[in-house]
């Protein structure tokens, strides 16, 4: 199965969050990745809705702590539109909703369509730091 353009950005950003977790340049507690919304079989799919797993979480959390207080990061990664060839991805029903969730929790979304943007938006959240 070849990879799409979207599974491209996540395991570029993945391998740089791991370089850069291995020269202590991230400040977070802990960065994963939300399998939720991977193509599976059906059978695969019904044992993960039966043990909790609920559509629409970010694909990236990121758990940091701001003034003492445990916070976290999301971002969701989308494909950009590429002029003429293919539509933008777009957040499905589920995506939104656990966007304003993340509003109204007080928690940070973010939406990157490259792995240059989740970079910039982990600097600006002063989660990676670069020496």
């Amino acid at each position: 199965m070849a990879l799409g353009k979207e599974d491209l950005i996540h395991k570029e950003l993945a391998a740089q969050l791991r370089q850069y977790e291995r020269y202590n340049q991230l400040k977070c507690f802990r960065w994963s990745y939300d399998a939720s919304g991977e193509k599976r079989s059906a059978m695969t799919g019904s044992l993960l809705k039966a043990k909790g797993l609920k559509p629409g979480a970010a694909d990236y959390c990121f758990r940091i702590v701001k003034k003492g207080i445990a916070h976290y990061i999301y971002i969701e990664i989308k494909i950009p539109k590429i002029k003429g060839k293919q539509k933008e991805g777009v957040q499905s029903e589920y995506q939104l909703a656990f966007e304003k969730l993340c509003y109204a929790c007080n928690e940070e979304y973010y939406i990157a369509r490259s792995v240059e943007e989740a970079m910039d938006i982990l600097r600006y959240e002063d989660i990676l730091v670069c020496a």
